[in-house]
């Protein structure tokens, strides 16, 4: 990390503990966690299972083997059965 980008976070922090010390004094912190963590629980739980959704799949990994020429045929529903069935006895 940069100088800059270390610069960049301790004002962050500063600000949001400087955040939490001003609520804290007004005696509105405690609502304040009461209305956020739920809400941040929700966001952080939909943006996980997001990320789990638009993962690769582990079957699509590259240093897998490809799936023998039977499967392809028989998993592309498009393809007639015949064509499967001539995948299947070709490998047979």
């Amino acid at each position: 990390m940069t100088d800059a980008g270390r610069a960049a976070l301790f004002l962050v922090v500063a600000w949001l503990l400087l955040a939490v010390a001003l609520l804290a004094r007004q005696g509105i912190l405690l609502g304040y966690l009461v209305a956020a963590v739920p809400g941040s629980t929700v966001v952080l739980a939909l943006r996980a299972l997001a990320r789990q959704q638009r993962a690769p799949s582990i079957l699509d990994r590259p240093d897998q083997p490809r799936l023998p020429e039977r499967y392809r045929v028989a998993d592309d529903l498009q393809q007639p059965i015949t064509a499967v069935i001539e995948a299947a006895e070709a490998e047979a």
